[in-house]
């Protein structure tokens, strides 16, 4: 099955809205680049990104405002590099996943210290 832009936007932030109404937070890396896929592939990767980050900044607006548990984009393009994946080019070896993890508990740690501080 085939998603367009739209469609893969949209499924990802249903997927962030339904976990944001149990209030969990929620950390959006996008779609991660892939060395095996073509060029149409990176210009819809490209596309996709945009439109979460967009989406998800917005929302992440709307938190703060509301004083509820966010969402935040994790951008990957500065940090998951051809080297990171298995030969199959689509998963990522030992050390894109040590890289990517090491993002996650960054983005774990400070969001964690933003609600700590809401709590004072």
């Amino acid at each position: 099955m085939k998603f367009g832009r739209e469609a893969t936007v949209n499924a990802i932030m249903k997927v962030v809205e339904r976990k944001r109404k149990k209030n969990v937070r929620v950390a959006v890396t996008g779609l991660l680049r892939r060395p095996a896929c073509n060029e149409e592939y990176e210009r819809l990767r490209k596309e996709v990104n945009k439109d979460l980050h967009e989406k998800v900044l917005a929302m992440k607006a709307e938190s703060i405002r509301k004083l509820e548990v966010g969402s935040s984009f994790l951008d990957t393009d500065d940090l998951i590099q051809a080297g990171c994946f298995l030969d199959d080019g689509v998963h990522l070896s030992q050390e894109g996943e040590t890289k990517l993890s090491q993002r996650f508990i960054c983005w774990i740690r400070a969001t964690h210290l933003l609600m700590e501080g809401r709590m004072d």
